[in-house]
């Protein structure tokens, strides 16, 4: 009656591989090896129950051999960290300590169980898109973001520059009304101009005379000449 056991190649491929007599002895032939010096039996794993099943695992390989022939696959604890040379052999015993098929979808479970369970980290992420699909329902801005207290529409936006533009043009009006009247400065120029424009009185040989007038000041009758004795 053959069994079935698992090959795990160096570059960490499993292939399932039948065996039709068992022979500890003849093992490293079903791992492509030419010899069987240090390949024996490094771990077992004991799982007492899984998805109804009890589990011996027990894994056959040697940790000597050629450069470039490691073992790529990383096996569960305590052997996680140690090297291999290459193919190993994972085979599964029942209760009675008999060779029993193991499957690689077995194995898989069994990895996972050994490792702590990697379904939790699946879940944790189903969890986050769980939290993205209800963002979905949420109301977003133009550019994609959804809204809450510190997010606010583009609108929004707009309308508060629109109020601020508003206040910026009330208080320049203000101030257009405490001014001055734009033409009073230039009204008073022009005064000054007048005023500046004219001409002074102008004394000549003791006789007052304008441009503008006729008149004068006639002080002849004052001016007389002194006899000398």
């Amino acid at each position: 009656m053959s069994i079935i056991v698992l090959i795990v190649d160096k570059n960490g491929v499993i292939t399932e591989k039948s065996i039709k007599s068992f022979d500890e002895n003849e093992l490293y032939k079903k791992a492509g090896l030419k010899s069987a010096s240090g390949f024996k039996i490094q771990c077992e794993w004991v799982v007492p129950e899984l998805n109804g099943e009890m589990y011996h695992i027990c894994l056959y390989g040697k940790k000597d051999g050629r450069a470039n022939s490691e073992n790529k696959y990383e096996f569960p604890p305590p052997v996680d960290n140690v090297l291999y040379f290459g193919s190993c052999i994972i085979l599964n015993k029942d209760a009675n300590d008999k060779i029993t098929n193991i499957s690689k979808k077995e194995w898989t479970d069994i990895y996972n169980h050994l490792y702590g369970g990697f379904d939790d980290i699946g879940e944790d992420d189903d969890d986050d898109e769980d939290e993205d699909d209800d963002d979905d329902d949420l109301p977003r801005t133009k550019s994609g973001y959804v809204k809450d207290d510190f997010i606010v529409d583009d609108e929004d936006e707009d309308e508060d520059e629109d109020e601020d533009e508003d206040d910026d043009e009330d208080d320049d009006d203000d101030d257009d009304d405490d001014a001055p009247p734009k033409n009073t400065k230039r009204k008073q120029t022009k005064k000054q101009t007048k005023k500046q424009t004219k001409k002074p009185i102008e004394l000549v040989n003791n006789f007052v005379t304008e441009n503008s007038a006729e008149s004068f000041l006639d002080c002849t009758g004052e001016l007389s000449e002194e006899e000398y004795v």
